[in-house]
């Protein structure tokens, strides 16, 4: 699937997320950069979820600087399909996060929706933390 089919795919799915996101009528939990840097520097930091696609989180794609360290790589059109694989974190604080802060606030609306008990979005998404110059990382 080609960048532009997914992003239509992603539009087309979650279209009212993002309209609530676009007019900041919605209720779902948001995360600062600096609230988040803080807590990744906590002793008990949270889970990140990076749903972008596999390139922007390798930084191969529009994101070149990469990914928050220690983030899981999960895109978004595969959330669902893998939230078997965070099972174990069902009670942990989970932090998700997209360029700018938008899709990932239907990453918590999916990961809320099969009882996960604390998920927040990052605000400004990992766009905001870069330009923060907070650390990101690829790999080798």
């Amino acid at each position: 699937m080609s960048e532009t089919d997914e992003v239509f795919t992603l539009v087309r799915k979650y279209w009212k997320i993002l309209l609530k996101w676009i007019f900041r009528m919605h209720d779902y939990p948001e995360m600062t950069v600096d609230e988040l840097y803080y807590r990744v520097n906590s002793d008990d930091p949270p889970v990140l979820i990076d749903i972008r696609s596999v390139d922007d989180y390798k930084g191969l794609g529009y994101s070149t600087y990469g990914h928050i360290p220690n983030a899981l790589s999960i895109p978004m059109l595969e959330l669902e399909s893998r939230l078997d694989e965070l099972e174990e974190y069902k009670t942990h604080e989970i932090v998700t996060m997209c360029p700018g802060g938008g899709l990932s606030l239907a990453a918590v609306d999916v990961m809320r929706e099969a009882e996960f008990m604390d998920v927040k979005s990052l605000k400004g998404g990992t766009d905001a933390w870069h330009k923060k110059g907070y650390p990101t990382t690829k790999p080798d």
